[in-house]
């Protein structure tokens, strides 16, 4: 008696490697639709636009029917005095700008889009890092324009002169830096965004970052015992950028320009590597 073996099958599983790799490039140009499709965005762009500008012509016109005839200055005199008018919202403008980096984050997650784009992005650090990218150089560009906007609008209005271009140091450095604040606060936002994923949270993590941790800090009285708290408190996002094109911030001591920048910086880096830890180790 014969007894026959059928036999085996043998299956070979062949890989496949895809040749289309969603290259960085790729990835900013996908942030870069997302941002600019949305119509919160634009809205929160031309809210920015508008508090800053109209602030600054409120501000010029009541310079103007304070001072009236104002005596001769310098250069750099005039332009101290158009710099704090037209960078007069940046109190206001820090707000929008973490708010606008916090909710370009949390709104994916609260749309599920999040999913979308961690699968096009399976490493998920090249996709965090391309929408810190994003809003930070569109907070910067357009945040440029309208500071020149304003400061056209409200030169012919200014009893001390418009902005005098002649000397960069006074008008188009203090500019450059505010817009530079501007940008890093946004990248903070998504940061914070990535960190904390829900709207409200984050965005009370962001204005209490900006705005009320310097506020606090200026109940408390300059005296000895206290000096390290107001040291600390000039390493704060706002008090680091108000140093950087104002020279005199709302709390804490003025850092030097190089100070500021690597301060503001290592912010930016802070939060981003923050939203880099929880990405990474937790589920969208």
């Amino acid at each position: 008696m014969t007894t026959l073996t059928a036999p085996h099958a043998t299956t070979t599983v062949t890989s496949v490697t895809s040749p289309y790799r969603l290259s960085f490039a790729r990835l900013v140009r996908a942030e870069w639709i997302k941002l600019t499709t949305l119509r919160s965005t634009w809205w929160s762009f031309g809210f920015v636009a508008l508090i800053s500008i109209g602030l600054s012509l409120l501000m010029a016109a009541s310079m103007s029917s304070f001072l009236g005839d104002a005596p001769p200055m310098t250069v750099v005199e005039s332009n101290q005095q158009a710099i704090m008018v037209v960078l007069f919202s940046t109190v206001l403008t820090q707000l929008l700008a973490v708010i606008i980096g916090a909710i370009s984050v949390t709104g994916e997650y609260s749309t599920g889009m999040i999913r979308s784009s961690l699968t096009a992005a399976p490493q998920r650090i090249p996709a965090l890092l391309a929408k810190a990218l994003v809003v930070g150089v569109s907070l910067f560009v357009s945040t440029i324009v309208v500071f020149a906007i304003a400061a056209l609008v409200t030169g012919p209005i200014l009893p001390t002169g418009a902005l005098d271009l002649s000397d960069p140091a006074s008008s188009i450095m203090p500019l450059l830096g505010a817009s530079f604040y501007l940008a890093i606060v946004a990248i903070i936002g998504v940061g914070i965004g990535f960190v904390i994923r829900n709207g409200p949270g984050a965005l009370a993590a962001g204005i209490g970052l900006v705005f009320v941790a310097p506020l606090i800090v200026t109940f408390f009285p300059r005296i000895p015992d206290l000096e390290w708290l107001h040291t600390l408190a000039s390493y704060l996002p706002s008090s680091a950028g108000q140093s950087l094109f104002m020279g005199s911030p709302m709390s804490g001591n003025v850092l030097d320009t190089v100070p500021a920048i690597i301060t503001l910086v290592v912010w930016a880096v802070v939060a981003v590597l923050g939203g880099r830890a929880v990405l990474k180790h937790r589920d969208a």
